[in-house]
């Protein structure tokens, strides 16, 4: 092993920790090629992460906010993945991250290794984006449409289905996936057109015409695959990987890097889980055959007995949902399942009978094109109807499960669980697959120490690191606590909502630059919007609303093209929003992020802790807070130059107990406590 004397590294002869101590020490390549300044916490970052790799460890590093962590972790995997012949995944939780890594951390890290003579061996490695097959178009699906072969596409239907072919075929698809097309496609066109289907198979479609073979095949051969977490831990749930026998997570003998990690434990429940939604089973239904439009799957082929069993199992299925929307849930949006057999169980037989016509039909007709697409939907229908006895006898005892309502109507029913030990679940599927898995974030610790974090995902041994911000939040943050806001979990929530609206219009319209208000609950956030706007509007200024006529990253370009709005966010904007510079100068925290006590996998866990005489809110509840706390804060100074002030409206901050616990996660220790006077003279709290 050489390390740098001559100044020459091969593959072949490489020393991993040398080659990382010369990129990312000071006066290294990192600086000297790439002109990024010296970070010595982005230094000790990549060194522990080329160490984890060589003795085959997993890792936790927490990183604050500027250490550049996405090239302390992609430098040394990308050498560790070459010089080892071993595909590397990096796992991220949002869509901004994936385009940051592919649009300027990767190409960065080609440019470096490019314009280095010692790194020139390592420039062709191979990068590629993996999304759920759903999400590529599949050529051979859609000829067929548009041939007349599958649906019978009218109206405007089949203006977006002309749509979509002009996109595939005149150079606008690159990726093939439905990302790229704006505005979005329908949904009904779509699901007759994706990937998502035995039709889209290695024997009909090559990566030379089909997206998703393409994708598959650039896969295959990569050094380094990006995956969301979603995609990643749906298919650890459907057993997806390889053997046991060869080791690794998605690919034989990879090495596994989730960032953004604290969001693993949520997604992994999501996705180990169930979920069955009355809008999916009814479009299922739909897409088999339609009954008011006449036109279908099976339009062309059914006999009488298949029409009867589609609208026997249409009036089956909205008869059950219908039930549960009115008799189970009531005035509830949300209720836990506890006891076996609580439901109808009258939608089983004609979704079976169901099931059973389109096996049949599939026996029946001599194209293998429509044979295929026949079995695919009863292999869905035969999930459904798995799914359905599972949650119907609560089947599985270390899970827990519930009926909620979603959408923007409250009108969608899901029934859904989730593994009440997400560790044990991680510890077998992920953690013991003898393989690396690095993970990073820069809130993965409480008090300075990852054991509630270790604990929650079941890991055991571990390697552990952290490292602060380089950031000077003393010069370049002031903090402002507000000792006298009425108490947000008053009976009476007109006051406290009245006075919210006076503060933070006097907040906002007290700075230069932008305001980012953070809600826990969008009927707060909702009540505010609608009574800032028209004053906004007087003002000649924008106030924005998430969830009121724009995407996440619609409400960014307009932060940042404004340079002065007022925008209030809830659950995402806590976490992963980033906008630089003056366009976000203040940042408001309207309430402490607990979570509903009352959500089923809480409830559920609560009990469990109950039984063992530990308190759910200090096991569970807070630090989970104190987490979320931290990422709101850390949406504020995202670079060297930001100023900004962060504004704490939740007074129980000062005067609970468990205050301190948030009060010590400050990124400076001095801070302001001021009164409603101090901004409003005219304001008292006690009106």
């Amino acid at each position: 092993m050489i390390r740098f004397a001559d100044g020459d590294v091969g593959e072949e002869k490489v020393d991993l920790s040398a080659t990382v101590d010369f990129i990312f020490k000071e006066g290294g390549t990192l600086e000297q090629v790439l002109g990024f300044e010296y970070r010595p916490e982005q230094y000790d970052m990549a060194k522990s992460i080329s160490a984890s790799l060589l003795k085959e460890n997993h890792l936790l590093f927490e990183a604050g906010t500027g250490v550049g962590k996405s090239l302390a972790y992609l430098i040394p995997s990308i050498l560790f993945s070459k010089i080892n012949k071993r595909p590397c995944v990096v796992a991220t939780n949002t869509i901004s991250l994936q385009e940051q890594l592919l649009d300027k951390d990767i190409p960065a890290v080609r440019t470096l290794m490019e314009s280095t003579p010692s790194l020139k061996d390592f420039m062709d490695f191979r990068c590629a984006l993996l999304v759920g097959r759903a999400n590529y178009l599949c050529t051979t699906r859609l000829h067929r449409a548009l041939s007349g072969q599958g649906e019978l596409f009218e109206g405007r239907q089949r203006q977006e289905l002309e749509r979509i072919a002009k996109w595939a075929t005149t150079g606008g698809a690159t990726e093939g996936i439905r990302q790229e097309l704006s505005p979005q496609p329908m949904g009904a066109v779509w699901d007759a057109l994706s990937a998502d289907s035995s039709l889209c198979s290695s024997k009909k479609c090559k990566p030379e015409n089909c997206f998703y073979r393409r994708a598959r095949a650039e896969v295959a051969e990569s050094d380094l695959v990006i995956v969301n977490h979603s995609l990643l831990f749906s298919l650890m749930g459907a057993g997806f990987g390889p053997p046991d026998e060869k080791g690794g997570v998605m690919f034989a003998n990879d090495f596994v890097i989730f960032d953004e990690a604290h969001e693993m434990p949520d997604v992994a429940g999501d996705h180990l889980g169930l979920s069955i939604s009355s809008w999916a089973l009814e479009m299922s239904i739909r897409r088999i055959y339609h009954s008011k439009k006449r036109k279908g799957l099976i339009s062309r082929i059914a006999r009488t007995v298949d029409f009867d069993a589609v609208e026997n199992a249409e009036i089956a299925v909205s008869d059950f949902f219908q039930y549960l929307h009115m008799n189970t849930l009531g005035k509830k949006d949300r209720i836990r399942l506890i006891e076996k057999g609580v439901l109808p169980m009258e939608i089983f037989p004609p979704l079976s009978r169901l099931c059973r016509c389109l096996i049949e039909l599939g026996e029946l007709t001599d194209d293998e094109s429509l044979k295929m697409e026949l079995r695919d939907q009863s292999r869905r229908m035969q999930g459904y109807l798995n799914g359905l006895a599972e949650v119907l006898d609560l089947k599985d005892p270390n899970s827990v499960y519930w009926i909620e309502r979603t959408g923007k109507q409250n009108q969608i029913i899901h029934l859904r669980s989730a593994p009440l030990e997400i560790a044990k679940a991680l510890r077998e599927q992920l953690f013991a697959r003898d393989v690396s898995v690095l993970m990073t974030s820069a809130t993965l610790t409480r008090k300075g120490s990852a054991k509630a974090f270790r604990s929650t995902i079941g890991v055991e041994v571990v390697d552990e690191g952290i490292v602060d911000s380089p950031f000077d939040y003393d010069a370049n943050l002031q903090i402002r606590v507000l000792s006298d806001c009425p108490d947000p979990m008053s009976n009476n929530r007109l006051p406290y909502l009245d006075y919210m609206v006076e503060v933070l219009n006097a907040c906002a319209t007290s700075i230069e630059g932008g305001t980012l208000v953070l809600f826990t609950n969008y009927s707060d956030l909702k009540h505010c919007y609608h009574n800032l706007l028209p004053r906004w509007k007087k003002l000649g200024r924008s106030v924005y609303a998430q969830g009121e006529g724009y995407s996440r990253s619609e409400l960014r370009e307009k932060m940042i093209e404004e340079q002065d709005v007022l925008l209030l966010g809830a659950e995402s904007f806590w976490k992963g929003f980033d906008a630089k510079g003056p366009c976000l100068s203040q940042v408001i925290i309207t309430r402490l992020p607990f979570e509903n006590p009352g959500h089923p996998v809480l409830e559920a866990k609560s009990e469990i802790l109950s039984k063992a005489g530990k308190s759910s809110f200090m096991e569970i509840t807070l630090p989970t807070a104190v987490i979320r706390f931290r990422q709101g804060m850390g949406r504020l100074i995202r670079s060297r130059n930001d100023l900004g002030e962060l504004i704490i409206l939740d007074s129980r901050i000062l005067k609970k107990g468990y205050g301190r616990d948030f009060i010590r996660e400050f990124p400076k220790k001095e801070y302001e406590i001021i009164n409603s006077g101090d901004l409003l003279p005219n304001l008292c709290a006690d009106d």
